[in-house]
This record gives structure tokens, C-alpha cells and sequence, in this order.
């Protein structure tokens, strides 16, 4: 089992329970030397190339709603636009084996032995191995300033990372958790992966979580 599966799979289920929460590593990079102006529009972009399309249009829909959440102007076109932002995100699956502790009692008893009453025999521990599925579930975005050709090719000034492992493939509620975990170190840089613990019942998620 890989180092980062392992963890993986232990923050998954550490998210089962009455209110599941996951944990979401963040890594950001930044150039922007001082705080970015709100009052600057941003265009964020859903790729027409993406795999999914109508899941990148969903994405692109939830990132506009955080920033406008966060104070931001979000432009309708990205002619003219201060700034324009991309992203894309995906799974990585990974089969990992782990063990499993079972009971395995032998025949009970009861009767003399040594001249003693024994009572109920108990049996031992045995560990048995069994393979687990972890969906490591990314996110990438990516912060540019405006390109004459409406295309979002120059060089970015931010670059966000976000990773979370589940034990559920749907890449639509894991990216809920992404986004949040994004946008709470937008245009920032972290310096470092970073950690953020994360309840399904956080408004946060749960407005995401609406838009569909």
C-alpha cells in the first residue's frame, strides 16, 4: 500500500459517521505581489474541450458562485475581463490491500479441568487481508490576466491544487469539498500543502452541493 493511498483511505473513513467530513489538501502558488482588488472582473472559463463538458459547466457555475460568495466581480464574457480563471479536475483510483481483524472463536466449553471450572472458551484475533478501492479525487485552478484572443494561454500569476480522498467515485460531490478547500486560499500562496477539515453540513458545501 502506497504511502499517500494509505492516508487516503484512513481520511476516508474517518468521514463515516452521523455527518461525514473529509479532508482537503490545498497547494497554492502565487506571483501577485499585493492583494488582488475585488473590483477587477474575473471570466471563468469552462473548457469545450473537457471530457465532460456538461460537468465542466456545472464546475465553472459553482467557482462563480464562491467568488461572487467571496466579494468578487465575475464577468459574463471574457472580452474585457481583469482576469481569467481556469480549471479542471479529475480521479486518480487506486487498488490498495489492507487486513481486517476477525474473531475466529473455537467450541465453547464448559466442565472440570486441572481440578478447576472453566467456563465459555473464547477464541483469537486472525487478520484477513482484503482489497479496498480509493478515489483520489483532484482539482487545479488557474488565475491568468486578460489575453487579446479571449483565450486563457498566458502565463498564470495563481495556481491552486486541491486533493481528497473518498471511498465514492462521484467526482461531483468531491469537488464540492475541492472548491471550498480552493477558495479559502484564492490568489494566496500557501507555501506548503495545506489541510482543511471538512463537514458535509458546512453551508459552504451544502450550496454547492444544491446547484446542480
Amino acid at each position: 500500500m502506497t504511502r499517500l493511498a494509505s492516508v487516503l483511505l484512513l481520511v476516508a473513513g474517518l468521514g463515516a459517521g452521523c455527518t461525514p467530513a473529509y479532508t482537503v489538501h490545498v497547494n497554492t502558488f502565487s506571483e501577485i505581489k499585493e492583494p488582488r482588488s475585488r473590483t477587477a472582473s474575473i471570466y471563468v472559463w469552462a473548457d469545450p474541450n473537457s471530457r465532460n463538458p456538461i460537468l465542466a459547466d456545472i464546475l465553472a457555475a459553482k467557482v462563480r458562485t464562491l467568488l461572487e460568495g467571496n466579494g468578487y466581480a465575475v464577468a459574463e464574457k471574457a472580452e474585457g475581463a481583469g482576469a481569467l480563471l481556469t480549471l479542471r479536475a479529475g480521479i486518480d483510483t487506486t487498488r490498495v490491500m489492507d487486513y481486517m481483524p476477525v474473531s475466529r472463536p473455537y467450541g465453547g466449553y464448559h466442565g472440570l479441568y486441572g481440578g478447576r471450572f472453566r467456563g465459555l472458551g473464547y477464541g483469537y484475533t486472525a487478520y484477513v487481508p482484503y482489497l479496498s478501492t480509493v478515489y483520489t479525487h483532484w482539482l487545479e485552478m488557474r488565475l491568468s490576466g486578460p489575453d487579446p484572443s479571449a483565450q486563457p494561454r498566458s502565463r498564470p500569476v495563481w495556481i491552486g491544487e486541491a486533493v481528497v480522498g473518498m471511498d465514492d467515485p462521484e467526482l461531483r460531490v468531491a469537488a464540492n469539498y475541492l472548491l471550498v478547500g480552493l477558495m479559502e486560499y484564492f490568489a494566496t500562496d500557501t507555501g506548503r500543502w495545506v489541510s482543511l477539515r471538512l463537514k458535509a453540513d458546512d453551508p459552504r458545501v451544502q450550496g454547492l452541493a444544491e446547484m446542480q
